[in-house]
């Protein structure tokens, strides 16, 4: 019988044990808990300081920013004013300043009245930091105060390891208004992430003098399919004749995504030699090629590809059918009569079932369908 007294000593004693381990589990749970909610109070109570601040700040500067937008303050003053806010709440008003639409002078009447204040000397150094938050502070402020004498600062920026730094930076380019930058922009696009590239095609859009002789240099049949591809898509971006006067003779290169960004680039071209390019894309082996460049012929209204468009409703790909059936669509009566025909006469299953379809849509429907 010993040994069965000792079993229930052994029982007790790893009861007693588990009761003391969930005792204290229980008590490391309640004290996360408790942590936990002392953070997100400590949080919510300071972004509601933030908040506080912040509106405070822009409620001071109001009144001489208003003045001086209208034109009956000063730069001066405006300046004076960010120089008795705090260095972040100042940074917050001045990246607002970045986004208005300001006569070039007295934008720059304002990055002079400003450049050599303390904050703005600090944050500017802040461009050589480790923290990439702190370059982010830099070159937000340089989107308002930069100039040419800081564009080896924007070009390190420009070639930031952080994407958020790199996107800040471009907007800093017509500010600058550097070839040599815009140049390397341009250079550096393919190897850029996507996200981050399409960022850059707007920001290369607005300083597009300088980036469309640039562009055009790069435009040639020799380059690198898939450099030449991130380049013609620039180029779309841009839209400007005498480039997409560039993009016409890729129409026939033998890289299937060069020519897929030629399809896309050419609905903004209107021209008919623009028109005779889609017509032969619109036969090309690859489908994506096809499909765009039935969206294209919608796009320009062009009534001479109506035959053609016409044959793509018999395509083997689907998607080819539905962009042609939507610009057969967008070509008014001419168009649609193409489509009742091969709705009521065609012995294509698939051309009756897409010209059905699309004879349904509504205008305003064909039209938001054939932006999407």
């Amino acid at each position: 019988m010993s040994w069965l007294a000792g079993l229930w000593a052994h029982i007790g004693a790893l009861q007693v044990s588990t009761i003391i381990a969930l005792a204290v589990l229980a008590t490391a749970q309640l004290v996360f808990c408790l942590l936990l909610l002392v953070y997100l109070l400590g949080h919510r109570g300071i972004r509601r300081q933030r908040a506080r601040r912040e509106a405070a700040a822009a409620s001071s500067i109001a009144e001489p920013m208003n003045r001086w937008l209208v034109g009956e303050g000063s730069a001066d003053a405006v300046a004076a004013y960010l120089r008795a806010l705090p260095p972040d709440s100042a940074l917050e008003q001045v990246t607002r300043l970045a986004t208005l639409r300001v006569a070039p002078e007295r934008h720059a009447a304002l990055a002079r009245a400003m450049e050599r204040d303390g904050w703005v000397v600090r944050a500017l150094q802040g461009a050589r930091s480790r923290r990439w938050w702190k370059r982010l502070a830099a070159v937000r402020l340089l989107a308002v105060v930069g100039k040419p004498a800081h564009r080896l600062a924007l070009r390190r920026l420009l070639l930031d390891r952080h994407p958020a730094v790199q996107l800040a930076a471009a907007s800093c380019l017509g500010r600058v208004d550097d070839p040599e930058l815009v140049s390397l922009v341009v250079e550096t696009l393919p190897r850029r992430p996507v996200a981050v590239r399409h960022y850059l095609f707007g920001a290369l859009r607005q300083c597009w003098p300088r980036t469309v002789p640039l562009l055009a240099a790069r435009l040639r049949a020799d380059t690198p399919p898939d450099r030449l591809e991130v380049w013609v898509n620039l180029a779309e971006v841009i839209a400007t004749p005498e480039i997409l006067t560039r993009v016409l003779p890729l129409h026939t290169h033998a890289a299937p995504g060069v020519r897929l960004a030629v399809a896309r680039a050419l609905k903004h071209y209107f021209h008919a030699d623009s028109v005779e390019a889609l017509g032969v894309l619109l036969a090309d082996e690859d489908w994506r090629v096809r499909a765009q460049a039935a969206r294209a012929l919608g796009a320009l209204h062009a009534t001479d590809a109506i035959a053609a468009l016409g044959l793509a409703l018999a395509d083997p790909a689907w998607w080819v059918r539905f962009r042609a059936g939507l610009s057969l669509a967008q070509l008014g009566e001419p168009g649609r009569r193409v489509l009742r025909a091969a709705r009521e006469t065609t012995s294509d299953q698939f051309a009756r079932e897409m010209a059905t379809m699309v004879s349904g849509l509504p205008d305003g429907g064909v039209l938001e369908l054939a932006d999407a």
